[in-house]
């Protein structure tokens, strides 16, 4: 199965050319099923012709790239495309898969496009088992392997930079992958996000004294912004 795919550029010949680079260095992986010069255009084609994946720019006449992120109700997997390094960090709180600096090497593309198709392979892993709540773990890529995790070993998520560590009742695993993406394979009615870093398991929670929360012996932050909905969401169910 190939992944579907949307190129979002403002400029012709950079839509054109990463279009020739991708029939190149990964026709087996996806199909360019259409192109877009600003993020209008790209609602626009996605409301009737949903993809997988976004080829998707930063900087455009009129619109920032990100934006139209924040915008979708359904959002495909999104691979940024620009020669703005500023925004890395911007991308990966959106839930990107990968980040292109221009320009790139070839083959720096094709990992690009391994990557989206190893994530959506893993999601649909997931979905067809019934979601992850239905399935009570969560795979995750760590030192290029898979590793299953159940749910009940889960103790907390911490990011860090570009990574998330999962730290379970056994060991903790360095995982290439945002905050958001992991919280959206985890089950709401057992995780909780109560800090921007921090999203832990509700059963592992022993105490919660003023912004601090106790799990097992682990101290973790409780902000301001996270406290009001943690308050309503788990002290005032017990």
């Amino acid at each position: 199965m190939k992944l579907t795919c949307l190129i979002v550029d403002d400029e012709p010949m950079a839509r054109k050319g990463l279009a020739d680079d991708l029939g190149l260095q990964a026709k087996d992986i996806v199909t360019v099923q259409g192109f877009a010069g600003d993020a209008g255009q790209a609602r626009a084609f996605l409301k009737t012709c949903p993809v997988d994946l976004l080829f998707l720019d930063i900087e455009m006449p009129g619109s920032n790239g990100l934006d139209l992120l924040t915008g979708l109700a359904v959002k495909p997997m999104v691979i940024l495309v620009t020669a703005y390094p500023q925004y890395a960090l911007h991308g990966y709180e959106h839930g990107v898969i990968d980040y292109l600096l221009k320009p790139f090497a070839p083959a720096r593309l094709r990992l690009a496009c391994e990557k989206a198709l190893e994530w959506h392979d893993l999601r649909s892993r997931g979905e067809s088992a019934g979601g992850a709540a239905a399935t009570g773990h969560l795979y995750v890529k760590c030192n290029g392997k898979f590793e299953r995790l159940s749910h009940m070993d889960i103790l907390y998520l911490e990011a860090a930079n570009n990574y998330v560590m999962v730290h379970t009742q056994g060991r903790k695993y360095m995982v290439y992958e945002t905050l958001k993406g992991l919280a959206e394979q985890l089950p709401a009615q057992d995780f909780i996000q109560v800090h921007k870093s921090f999203i832990v398991a509700r059963k592992h929670i022993r105490q919660v004294n003023g912004n601090t929360i106790l799990l097992d012996q682990t101290k973790i932050p409780l902000s301001r912004r996270c406290k009001s909905a943690f308050i309503r969401e788990v002290v005032g169910k017990r």
